[in-house]
């Protein structure tokens, strides 16, 4: 198993942004009903049956070159300035020339002249134009992190406030008990600052070069790092693992990297650099407008060179290193890699190969009639976009990182508040249910805790949980891998049996997932569906939590099906069990609504990073 941050040997082959619909005509019965003898019988809440009718839904998925998977509301395709438009620098309209997406229209020449964007954030960025947005009305999910620190805190609070009035405190010392516990919390939630004193104490470069070295002294120092690494995880309210993520990502590099020093020590230096990389530099740095810049500039320099009189491959070279968007690319690989807190040569490297493989393919053509610079130039392209397809190392990224959002609630006044109104509220609600009632349990006198310290921190001014319902995720990722299994986005992955016919034809129970992802929607958020502005009860509604799986159909020897021209197609099993809609079912009340069906999935589109730009 690929631990995150291993290099793979090349770009996935199902790579890309893929569009479809799902059918579902599956739900599991949520009524009881009786029998001859007017005895309940509850269906089997875990088997969805067939319905009367079908529900359709829009699913949007994106695969990163590492093979890496997120499930998105929306996305716009945006063509980048200039450059790769045939019909002048005037952006394409998407609109009205859809079939540029499959690369196999008429004004659009590579991949990188088209930029797939979720953040509108970034929509300043990229020339006016009338683009194609894609999304989902299905989807709607908020950052689950942000929410989860929030009442993280009241737990925190409520515990001990009610130890404190029962140990015979007043309101008072229950207020700065329930202070004591919870801001630790919320000092400990600024998880990216964590992990960034983590690297920069710990895991740092000297750490990773001695990862890299000989035995003994790299199992102790593997060891050592784990302990704070686990310290790192255990201090984060959700479990931040990125730390012992990172670590073992590092220790399976150097095993895979063999023998050499050199060797090894490049390979962790490099995946320590990936894991730092939390913005994603690296990827899109290969999936942008510069690097896509650079291979069409090369290739063009060395078909003029290959028709020039006596052309040497060191004549080739020449031309292809003094081109001015090779010059562009090479300094932005060299910023990013030396912004780096670590050894990183990744985008140098990327740099490299594509550009040897623009050569190779020039120097073949070599000696060159002084009418063939357009037919070399364009095998010469299409080289070095073969090369960085196939040669140039991709690296998983934790799916763990904080968003922008999130870091920004946690480091808001309004969170770091959040104690002390939680803590007083609490305080006041405990002493005087505890007047009222001297004999309340200290679990009821907890629930009482817990609601004021809510209600306190929903209050108007002190929203904190409105604030963190507001913090967006703009992409879901979807898990592929954990707890012994091993999935993926490909033919033949997962188990595309519906859990009716398994029940029906008494078949082997349903066996591990490809896909999943947890779609989390709070209570406070602006599109909860309880919520309702005319009605005053409506304001919050309730926690809604969706677990989603994918499992595909088995494929074609080569994995992909043909819908069409320049579009591949795959198909599959969704399933979705949704939390806060209804009380949960089964005998142990853990079992939510869940519905099946199948998907169809056509990709539109091979750009490998989202954001890039």
């Amino acid at each position: 198993m690929l631990a995150p941050g291993v290099a793979l040997g090349a770009a996935d082959p199902y790579r890309g942004l893929w569009v479809g619909q799902v059918t579902l005509g599956y739900v599991n019965e949520v009524p009881v009903p009786l029998d001859e003898n007017n005895v309940p019988v509850a269906p089997d809440p875990n088997v969805a049956t067939p319905t009367s009718d079908q529900a359709h839904l829009r699913l949007i998925l994106h695969v990163n070159a590492a093979g890496q998977v997120h499930l998105l509301k929306d996305v716009a395709v945006l063509v980048r300035e200039g450059g790769g438009a045939r019909n002048g620098t005037q952006p394409v309209n998407l609109q009205r020339n859809p079939d540029v997406l499959t690369y196999r229209g008429s004004m659009l020449t590579r991949e990188s002249d088209l930029a797939l964007v979720t953040d509108e954030r970034l929509y300043p960025e990229f020339p006016p134009q009338p683009a194609m947005r894609l999304g989902s009305a299905a989807y709607d999910f908020g950052d689950g992190y942000a929410t989860e620190a929030v009442h993280a805190v009241i737990e925190a609070t409520a515990g001990s406030v009610v130890d404190a009035v029962l140990a015979g405190g007043d309101e008072a010392a229950a207020r700065t008990a329930g202070v004591t516990a919870s801001a630790p919390v919320a000092d400990r939630a600024d998880v990216a600052a964590a992990f960034g004193q983590f690297l920069s104490t710990h895991l740092t470069r000297s750490a990773v070069n001695v990862l890299a070295g000989p035995d003994p002294a790299a199992s102790a120092a593997a060891a050592a790092l784990r302990v704070h690494a686990e310290t790192l995880r255990d201090r984060s309210f959700y479990g931040d693992s990125r730390g012992v993520a990172m670590l073992d990502a590092i220790v399976a590099a150097v095993a895979a990297a063999g023998a050499d020093g050199a060797t090894r020590t490049n390979s962790a230096q490099n995946v320590a650099a990936s894991f730092a990389d939390l913005k994603g530099e690296y990827p899109r740095f290969l999936a942008g407008k510069v690097f896509g810049d650079m291979i069409a500039g090369a290739a063009q320099a060395a078909g003029t060179a290959a028709v020039a009189p006596a052309a040497t491959v060191a004549s080739l070279r020449t031309a292809i290193q003094g081109n001015l968007l090779v010059r562009a690319a090479r300094d932005r690989a060299l910023e990013l890699d030396t912004l780096s807190a670590y050894a990183d040569t990744r985008a140098r490297g990327a740099v490299e190969v594509v550009l040897a493989a623009v050569e190779a393919s020039a120097a073949g053509g070599l000696p060159a009639e002084p009418g063939m610079a357009g037919a070399i130039a364009l095998a010469a392209e299409q080289a070095g976009r073969s090369a960085l397809s196939a040669d140039v190392g991709r690296y998983r990224s934790p799916s763990e990182a904080p968003t922008l959002d999130y870091g920004t609630f946690v480091g808001s006044s309004v969170f770091r508040n959040s104690p002390a109104v939680a803590a007083e509220a609490a305080a006041r609600a405990v002493i005087l249910k505890r007047a009222e009632d001297p004999l309340l349990s200290a679990d009821l006198l907890r629930r009482v805790a817990v609601d004021a310290a809510t209600d306190a921190l929903r209050a108007s001014g002190t929203d904190a949980l409105g604030a963190a319902a507001r913090a967006m995720r703009r992409e879901l990722p979807m898990a592929d891998r954990g707890n012994g299994w091993v999935g993926g986005f490909g033919s033949g992955l997962g188990d595309a049996r519906l859990t009716h016919a398994i029940q029906q034809d008494n078949q082997a129970p349903l066996g591990a997932p490809a896909l999943t992802g947890t779609a989390f929607l709070p209570a406070t958020h602006p599109t909860n569906p309880f919520r309702h502005f005319r009605h005053p009860d409506h304001r919050v509604g309730f926690d809604i939590t969706r677990r989603i799986r994918l499992d595909f159909d088995e494929g074609p020897a080569d994995g992909l099906e043909r819908a069409g021209f320049g579009v591949d197609r795959i198909t599959g099993v969704y399933r979705e069990e949704i939390f806060g809609l209804h009380k949960p079912l089964g005998p142990d009340r853990d079992i939510g609504l869940k519905v099946e069906g199948r998907f169809e999935l056509n990709r539109i589109a091979l750009i490998d990073a989202l954001n890039a730009r």
